[in-house]
């Protein structure tokens, strides 16, 4: 591992289809929905969660995405005042989620396209990360800033080699680094060639991380988002519950030994 610290796992909880996408799904099903797979990633050792906004925009953030996001927010750091809360947002918006986050008293967001341009499925996207620092620190607030390199789900704008793309995240002002390959082996390529950087500031694995990789990730940085390997099999019929309680542990367990052997 890069340093001697607690690695960082942050467990990523993606939220349903609601409002405009889904106005069946009622604000109370959100949330319950939300507190019960939040508490049960926080009651079996991840300490830090992010929730994530799916719905689509081709554009800024729709107002009830961030009214709502900004309410979930203030609830789970009422209930879970302990836990460092994240978000994120679908939106192409650097603005939106620091502004959610800033009054729910949230702890760091996620940006996807921060620096550079990317080509995803919604179009061409242009990096919000100017936006996002700049509306930060007009709001003087204390949000951190994790910002996407070369988004997995997206082509980077051609002849921008990772590495760039890396010095331009840090250059504007992200506070951690997210690098996630199309595969595992892109993955560790592009962790290869941040260490080499020597950045000042934590990197993180994005994507596909589970109990079988995890002891290699952290070999070369300082942690991971975690979300897929560590949901339920099969959902009971009924349950707003979808993350594993019995997987998060286990694989916090793991976690916890490769910090003691090393």
């Amino acid at each position: 591992m890069k340093n001697s610290e607690k690695p960082v796992i942050i467990g990523a909880v993606h939220l349903p289809y609601y409002g405009r996408n889904n106005p069946a799904k009622s604000i109370a099903e959100i949330e319950e929905y939300v507190m019960t797979n939040v508490k049960v990633h926080v009651d079996n050792g991840i300490e830090r969660v992010y929730i994530q906004d799916e719905n689509l925009n081709l554009g800024p953030a729709d107002p009830e995405t961030i009214a709502l996001m900004a309410s979930l927010g203030k609830m789970l750091k009422t209930e879970l005042p302990h836990m460092k809360l994240g978000m994120i947002m679908q939106s192409h918006d650097g603005v939106a989620p620091i502004a959610a986050a800033s009054v729910s008293g949230a702890d760091f967001v996620r940006i996807k396209v921060f620096a550079g341009t990317m080509y995803k499925a919604e179009g061409i996207r242009q990096g919000v990360g100017i936006d996002a620092v700049r509306y930060r620190t007009m709001l003087n607030s204390s949000v951190k800033i994790i910002a996407d390199v070369h988004d997995r789900e997206g082509i980077p704008m051609p002849d921008v080699p990772i590495s760039m793309g890396i010095g331009w995240a840090d250059r504007i002002g992200a506070d951690g680094l997210i690098l996630t390959g199309h595969n595992y082996e892109e993955t560790l390529s592009y962790l290869k060639i941040a260490e080499k950087m020597d950045l000042k500031k934590p990197v993180l694995v994005g994507g596909s991380v589970n109990d079988d990789n995890i002891y290699e990730i952290l070999d070369y940085c300082e942690g991971a988002v975690v979300s897929s390997s560590l949901m339920l099999d099969s959902p009971v019929p009924g349950s707003s519950l979808h993350w594993d309680p019995e997987k998060i542990k286990r694989f916090m367990d793991k976690v916890h030994r490769y910090r003691a052997e090393k």
